[in-house]
């Protein structure tokens, strides 16, 4: 009787010592897998820069300026305006998409520069950290970004002497110059293709889609990715609540109905909280792939736009 009853206990203790260790392996394997996604996430392949823009006829400066918050060096293009007008001075910043660069995005963006500057624009065009030819080690998915861009725009106003600015960004890029396009008193106007509304709700949604793992383990891995990667804080990319504060400066976006990669709906919950946005929803193209599809329809609109914001003409100062 003695011996069943040590058996049982024995049982037992062996049974709860088996339940402990699966614990403790899940554990690990949830970290693990945890800390690799998050890794891959902010280390994208890094693309090369294959064309320039004199490939398309265009007079440019290679330009380097450094983030003036945490100092890492970037790297753009100053492309000036073909149809130079100093009383209408007025500058567009392209911001690109993840994983991309300033040139590789699956849109041509020299030709879309070149339009730009036929009509008067200057164009600045750079590479995010991480990305083409800037230096820095990861990818944030805008929360350091957005201090990318807001150099980009110092630059611009410091070294060009310009303070009429446009901002037109796709994809983590359109994101991004919709957070910034709400803090910065010198971007007139913001187009945005294909944004994200929030991202830590957009990644929790779209898990499966981006790591073939159940959606359920979504909020445990973005959870342990952003306490191990400390500059991963999804949370801090809500466009959908800066949108809310474009009272007075223009706000378009532009998304697919056919975006496998960010739905359409997006841009829909940010156009539900802007005052003062346009939404244009078109019928061909995947994620960043309208303007592929309809190039002389997609630069006339996202031009009619700009004029309604960056019209204004250079004040001389009195003497």
């Amino acid at each position: 009787m003695m011996k069943n009853v040590l058996l049982k206990q024995s049982k037992i203790k062996h049974s709860f010592i088996n339940s402990i260790l699966v614990l403790i392996t899940l554990f690990i394997a949830i970290v693990s897998i945890s800390i690799f996604v998050g890794y891959k996430v902010m280390t994208p392949m890094r693309l090369a820069i294959m064309q320039l823009p004199s490939d398309y006829e265009l007079t440019f400066e290679d330009v380097t300026f450094r983030n003036m918050f945490d100092n890492v060096r970037l790297k753009g293009w100053w492309i000036p305006s073909s149809n130079y007008d100093f009383t209408t001075q007025k500058a567009v910043i392209f911001s690109h998409s993840y994983g991309d660069n300033r040139q590789s995005m699956p849109i041509e963006t020299l030709k879309f520069a070149k339009r730009l500057s036929n009509e008067g624009f200057h164009v600045f065009m750079y590479d995010f950290r991480n990305s083409g030819e800037s230096e820095g080690r990861f990818t944030t998915i805008g929360k350091k970004e957005r201090t990318d861009l807001l150099s980009a725009i110092q630059y611009v106003k410091e070294e060009r002497g310009i303070h009429e600015i446009a901002l037109i960004g796709w994809s983590m890029g359109a994101a991004t110059s919709i957070m910034v396009g709400s803090e910065s008193d010198d971007v007139k106007v913001v187009i945005a293709d294909s944004p994200f509304a929030d991202l830590e709700q957009y990644t929790l949604d779209s898990f499966r889609y981006w790591t073939g793992l159940p959606k359920p383990f979504g909020k445990f891995v973005v959870k342990i990715a952003e306490n191990v990667f400390l500059d991963l804080n999804l949370s801090d990319m809500k466009p959908y609540v800066a949108a809310s504060r474009y009272s007075e400066k223009g706000l378009m976006l532009i998304h697919s109905e056919k975006d496998g990669a960010i739905s359409y709906k997006q841009s829909e919950l940010i156009y539900e909280h802007a005052p003062n946005a346009e939404l244009w929803i078109t019928t061909k193209g995947g994620h960043i792939r309208s303007y592929k599809h309809q190039k002389e329809l997609y630069e006339d609109r996202i031009l009619e736009f700009l004029y309604k914001y960056m019209t204004k003409k250079y004040e001389f100062p009195s003497t």
